[in-house]
């Protein structure tokens, strides 16, 4: 591991990069549409691969509890653009 992405994941925050944030959610809306999301969730497995992947690609030690937190951090976001747009200020 090189030593500026090591200083990545060291101390308290994973820094999720705009690319990895991408393959994070292209991964899990294969997921989805393999039916690995059976409720509100997603099943284990697909937090694994979305780990495996990115440790890999990216040449990081990604965790499960990452992938949540990023995940849930994304869904705020969505729901805030989402309630930007639906003002009629907003197109």
């Amino acid at each position: 591991m090189s030593s500026t992405q090591n200083e990545k994941c060291k101390g308290k925050h994973f820094t999720w990069s705009k690319p990895m944030s991408h393959m994070l959610l292209e991964i899990l809306a294969e997921e989805a549409l393999k039916g690995s999301k059976p409720s509100s969730t997603f099943k284990a497995e697909s937090f694994v691969k979305v780990v495996t992947e990115i440790s890999q690609k990216f040449n990081m030690q990604c965790e499960s509890k990452h992938v949540d937190y990023h995940l849930k951090t994304v869904k705020k976001r969505m729901g805030k653009i989402t309630k930007l747009k639906n003002k009629s200020d907003f197109g």
